[in-house]
């Protein structure tokens, strides 16, 4: 069975695939604001996903905010 999310340190994914071009993308859950990712492949979605993820963390602490989620 697929699964329909992916983790990277207590953040979740959403999979979901555009049946025009068979590209995949997702957006981050549970958080106020909408962060996107993509990918031509799973690999490449699952990367951009973790990227997205630690660019997050790092906004967030250069704020003085605490991330949302922990490891």
């Amino acid at each position: 069975m697929a699964q329909k999310t992916i983790v990277h340190k207590g953040y979740h994914g959403t999979i979901e695939v555009n049946t025009r071009d068979y590209t995949l993308y997702g957006k981050i859950l549970f958080l106020d604001e909408e962060i996107s990712y993509r990918g031509k492949s799973f690999e490449e979605l699952d990367t951009n996903f973790r990227i997205a993820v630690e660019n997050h963390i790092k906004n967030c602490k250069a704020l003085g905010q605490v991330p949302p989620f922990t490891e």
